[in-house]
């Protein structure tokens, strides 16, 4: 692995502020929220700032071992991001939660789908 950039003396430790002063303003948006869906995408962004910070590190210390952690918490996030979703949505729909087609209005005449997976009449 190189590290021979063009200014690694100057953009290596820019980059790494601008993903602190990045991480700062993402935990922010966690702790305030106001709704649930925020604080995961506050999570999943910072679990993309630490992998992009841990990409960073690998360059900035010539370690390629460290970009297999990178690819392995990649991976765990987007477990975790499709677990959330499953959990929103057996939940049922909230004030969180967007509309389903189930709660749109038929258009007149016609039919919806039923639960059941019969077309019911309303």
């Amino acid at each position: 692995m190189n590290a021979e950039i063009a200014g690694a003396a100057w953009v290596l430790p820019l980059t790494f502020a601008a993903l602190g002063l990045s991480a700062a303003l993402v935990l922010i948006r966690l702790i305030r929220g106001p709704r649930a869906v925020d604080r995961v995408v506050a999570i999943d962004a910072l679990t993309m700032i630490a992998i992009a910070t841990i990409a960073l590190f690998a360059l900035a210390t010539t370690e390629p071992m460290l970009l297999d952690a990178a690819v392995v918490l990649a991976l765990m996030a987007f477990l975790g991001t499709a677990a959330f979703i499953l959990l929103f949505r057996r939940r049922g729909r909230g004030p969180d939660e967007a509309v389903t087609w189930r709660d749109k209005a038929p258009v007149e005449g016609g039919t919806v789908p039923a639960a059941s997976g019969r077309e019911e009449r309303r």
